[in-house]
Parts: structure tokens; C-alpha cells; sequence
């Protein structure tokens, strides 16, 4: 049997809509969604119904036990999603809700950040005493002494050194009335009402781990405060540091706290290298003293031995000796520079790290954000209960469809 395209249309709403036969009012609804009035749609079934393609009340489809798939055009989703819009409105404002109470409930959260420049040998690749100790150390065949110590400073603030620092440091917050460690702010040191892990050991020792709880709540501290720290550093050099606090004043406290460490930190192991360094040229300055020292008495007893060098083989001898002296002398004169240089380079303070901009307490939270966690909510509400609306119709047409065939 050939139908036009209207009236397979007309086919396809029956077959979707199979009560629209039998139920007047129905019928009334399914022919506003498709666009139809109530008349022309009952005088399309009544002609199908003529030549067959609808009998005794039932639509002409093929069985769906044997197989084949309920047959849905954009008509028919969009006849589904109208019917059922009340329903996703609801649904979508419920879930928008829950949303809207979270952003509500939610812990908020407030960021401060500083921003620092690498300065000095931080940002140079060796001093000149540096390079020219370095080109000393080479000539004694000596290749630990380096040209100039760097300091990456993202490493120093993810660093578990500086973590437990700022963990383990008394802060100025106002929670408790006086100052705490993060480790007592955040409660890490009290068993909440819904930790089941107390129970658990209460009843069966063998899981307990024996961990010092000390160590375990200052690692717990640690871990936290790394997800609330965040660096970034430009392609300029610019290095930012934000932290995320409960409070805004402990986040600006924390912050320039953080920058505070990394200052001296660098500053102690620069000091540590020049004083390693100056330790070392003065070692080699006394050596070569030493070494001066003992040339020099060579060339005494020897001019003692032999007053007079009237041979080839004295004369020759006699200007080894002072060639001796003499370079032992320039070893001793350069050394004795580059260990004066090495003590003025221990005494000065460097600049490692210049601070452009301090912390300070901000104003407005930064998470979370309540606009886009609703607007969240909605678009996620809207997608869960349009499926749901979907596949539900689709599931109780296709098994209204089973029993009528």
C-alpha cells in the first residue's frame, strides 16, 4: 500500500500515539503538538482506517517481538518532549536547586597572591668571581666548584619543606581565639562523627597501621595545602603564587609568608655556597703558599751548594728553580686576590628575590562562584530530564505497542 507523505505522517502519529483512536481528548492534544486540528486528524484516521492501513481500532505496524525498532521522526521527539515539559521544568528546577544549596552551604574561599622577579645569580648565569673561580678550579684540575648556584623557585614552593612550614606555623585566624596550625584549623586532630576508620580498628585491630597520628595529620595538612597553592610563571620571568584560605587575611598571611621562606631560603644557600667557595680558595691559597715556600728554600740551598754556575747544566738548573718560584709566586699573588674577592662575596647580602607585589587581604570570594554553579545546574537539570523524559515515553510507547501486537 502507498501513502503520500502526509498521510504516512498521520501513520506515524497513531502509531506513536495509539490512544488518539479511542480517546477524544487525546486526540484534541497530539493534533495541536503536530500542528493539526482535531477534525482534519480524525477524518485522516477514518480514511486510513477505509484502506486498511488502520483496522479494528489497531495501526498497521510491523511486530515489534520480532525485532524491529519503534520508528521515531523529529515530530514524534518533539510531540514527546511537549507533552512532557511540566515534567522537565520540574525536574530542572529541582535539580537547580540542589545546586543553588550547594553554592549556598559551600565552604567559600578566598585567593591571595604575590608575584616575584628571580634577581641576581638567580637570574644571571654566574657572577664573575664565580666564572673566574670556576676557570681556577679547572686549572687545578678540580670540577666541583660551580659557576654560580640557581634556585628554581616553583620547586621551592611546592617543596615538602615549605609545606610543613607553613602547616606547622602558628596563624592569626579568626576560628579560634588564639593562633593555631592549619593542622587544628582545618580539625585535622578530631575524629569526625562519620569517620567509620575508628570503628573499623575499634573492632578489628589488625587494620590498624600503627602510624604516629602527629605525622599523619601534619602529611593530611601538607597534602591540603598543596591543592590551595597554585604557581604560575610567565614567559618574562614573573613568577605568581596564589593561595586559597577559608579567611581573607590568612590567605594574604599565608602568601607573604610563603614569600618570606623563599627569600631567606635562597639567601641561606647562597651564603652556604660563597662560604664554601671562600673556604676553598683558601685552601688553595695556602697550598700554593706552601708551594712558594718550599721553591724558594730549593733555590736558596742550591745557590748555597753551587755559589757559581759556570756550567751549562747548573745554568740550567738555576733557571728551573726560578721559573719555580716565579710561577708559584703568580699561583700565590691570584689566589690571594680571588680569596679576598671570596670574602667580600660571603660578607655582602644578594638580592636573589625581588617582590613586586605583596599579598593582600581580598574582598571578594573566589570560589564558589553561585552564577555559574547554577547556570550549571540548569543546563545539567534540562539534559537529565529531557533524556529521562525521552526514554521513559520511548520504553512505555514501545511496550503499549507489544500488547496491542
Amino acid at each position: 500500500m502507498e501513502l503520500s507523505q502526509h498521510e504516512q505522517k498521520i501513520l506515524d502519529i497513531v502509531s506513536n500515539h495509539p490512544e488518539i483512536l479511542d480517546n477524544p481528548e487525546k486526540r484534541t492534544q497530539i493534533a495541536e503538538l503536530y500542528g493539526l486540528s482535531e477534525k482534519t486528524l480524525r477524518n485522516r484516521i477514518a480514511e486510513l482506517k477505509k484502506r486498511g492501513a488502520i483496522s479494528t481500532g489497531k495501526v498497521n505496524v510491523p511486530n515489534i517481538n520480532q525485532g524491529t525498532i519503534l520508528d521515531l521522526d523529529i515530530f514524534s521527539l518533539w510531540a514527546i518532549l511537549r507533552l512532557k515539559k511540566m515534567l522537565i521544568i520540574k525536574r530542572t528546577s529541582a535539580i537547580s536547586v540542589l545546586f543553588l544549596v550547594y553554592s549556598l552551604v559551600a565552604t567559600p574561599f578566598y585567593e591571595s597572591k604575590i608575584s616575584l622577579y628571580p634577581a641576581g645569580t638567580l637570574a644571571e648565569t654566574g657572577s664573575a668571581f664565580n666564572n673566574s673561580l670556576q676557570g681556577i678550579a679547572k686549572s687545578f684540575g678540580l670540577g666541583g666548584i660551580s659557576s654560580g648556584q640557581t634556585f628554581n623557585i616553583p620547586d621551592i614552593v611546592n617543596s615538602q619543606r615549605l609545606k610543613k612550614a607553613v602547616v606547622m606555623n602558628q596563624w592569626k585566624n579568626e576560628k579560634f581565639s588564639e593562633q593555631t596550625t592549619l593542622v587544628k584549623y582545618w580539625e585535622l586532630d578530631i575524629i569526625k562523627w562519620y569517620s567509620i576508620k575508628p570503628i573499623v580498628i575499634k573492632m578489628i585491630p589488625f587494620f590498624a597501621d600503627g602510624s604516629d597520628p602527629e605525622k599523619s595529620q601534619l602529611f593530611k595538612g601538607m597534602e591540603q595545602l598543596g591543592d590551595l597553592i597554585t604557581v604560575k610563571e610567565s614567559g618574562t620571568g614573573l613568577i605568581e603564587v596564589s593561595v586559597l584560605m577559608e579567611e581573607p587575611q590568612l590567605a594574604a598571611d599565608i602568601a607573604n609568608y610563603i614569600s618570606d621562606i623563599v627569600k631567606e631560603f635562597i639567601s641561606y644557600e647562597q651564603k652556604q655556597e660563597a662560604t664554601k667557595n671562600s673556604e676553598f680558595v683558601e685552601e688553595q691559597k695556602l697550598d700554593a703558599k706552601d708551594q712558594l715556600e718550599i721553591s724558594e728554600e730549593n733555590f736558596v740551598k742550591f745557590k748555597e751548594k753551587h755559589p757559581q754556575t759556570g756550567t751549562p747544566e747548573l745554568m740550567m738548573k738555576e733557571i728551573r728553580l726560578r721559573s719555580a718560584i716565579e710561577e708559584n709566586r703568580a699561583v700565590y699573588i691570584t689566589l690571594r686576590q680571588q680569596y679576598e674577592l671570596a670574602k667580600i662575596e660571603e660578607a655582602r647580602d644578594l638580592l636573589m628575590v625581588t617582590i613586586l607585589d605583596e599579598a593582600e587581604a581580598p574582598v571578594l570570594k573566589k570560589k564558589p562562584q553561585r552564577k555559574l554553579i547554577v547556570i550549571g545546574g540548569i543546563i545539567t537539570g534540562f539534559f537529565l530530564s529531557t533524556l529521562w523524559a525521552f526514554f521513559t515515553s520511548v520504553i512505555t510507547l514501545t511496550e503499549k505497542n507489544k500488547h496491542e501486537f
